[in-house]
Parts: structure tokens; C-alpha cells; sequence
């Protein structure tokens, strides 16, 4: 499977796009890292830095605009701004400092490699704890 998102602006190409979740395998988790697995073609394509953000909202509205949500991470992917990953293949997981639990997370592309018109991952996991 692979994620694409295209934009028609060449100035900012899936930069500020992605996805958000709510686990329903709790009412609250911890988010402590992800992990993001490359897809087949184009290197230029592939995300270099993400936010991950968190919320206890329950709203639609308040996902799709934003208001609530609290930055917990915002660096790279785990891969090399220089050196192109493999194809098909994960990149190291990335974790960082986090001991409050949230009902969701959202995860937006910040910077690619290239100056693509699209982004695309293959997969993307945010891990964490109950």
C-alpha cells in the first residue's frame, strides 16, 4: 500500500498534509515514537520531517481545524536528507520523551527530499502504550 497526497502548488507539494487517529483499543494512549516504511519509486517523493501532534477532543470540527491540538514531536522521519533510504523499506524508528496519554494523534508532513508536486509514504506507525 502506498500514501499519496498531490498538491498543484510546486511551492509547498503535500507539505502541511496527512492524517490523524483515534485508537479505540483504549480511551487514552501514550505516543512514544513512529516508524514510516518508504514506498517504490521516486526518492524525491519521500517525507524527510513530520509534526506529530496530540488531542483529547472529541469534535470533528476540532480535528479538521486544529484548535486543540499540542505538539509532542517535530523533527525527521529518520531518514538521510543526503543519502536516499532503500526502497520498500522502513527507516529507523524515531522516539522521543512523552508520558501523557491522548485520545488522538495527528501526523503532518513538514519537508520532503525533492521538489516533487506530491509526498508519499508507504506506511506510517505511531507507537505507543496504553
Amino acid at each position: 500500500m502506498k500514501f499519496t497526497i498531490r498538491c498543484s502548488d510546486s511551492s509547498s507539494p503535500g507539505i502541511n498534509t496527512g492524517f490523524y487517529v483515534t485508537p479505540t483499543i483504549s480511551s487514552a494512549s501514550i505516543a512514544v515514537g513512529f516508524l514510516f516504511a518508504i514506498p517504490n519509486d521516486d526518492a524525491n517523493r519521500d517525507p524527510r520531517t513530520v509534526t506529530l501532534e496530540e488531542t483529547n477532543a472529541t469534535s470533528t470540527a476540532d480535528f479538521h481545524f486544529g484548535t486543540n491540538w499540542i505538539l509532542i514531536y517535530s523533527d525527521s522521519i529518520g531518514i538521510s536528507a543526503s543519502t536516499p533510504p532503500g526502497r520498500l523499506t522502513y527507516v529507523s524508528q524515531q522516539y522521543f520523551s512523552n508520558t501523557i496519554a491522548f485520545r488522538s494523534y495527528r501526523l503532518l508532513v513538514t519537508s520532503e527530499r525533492g521538489t516533487e508536486n506530491l509526498v508519499q509514504y508507504a506506511e506510517a506507525h505511531i507507537i505507543g502504550y496504553i
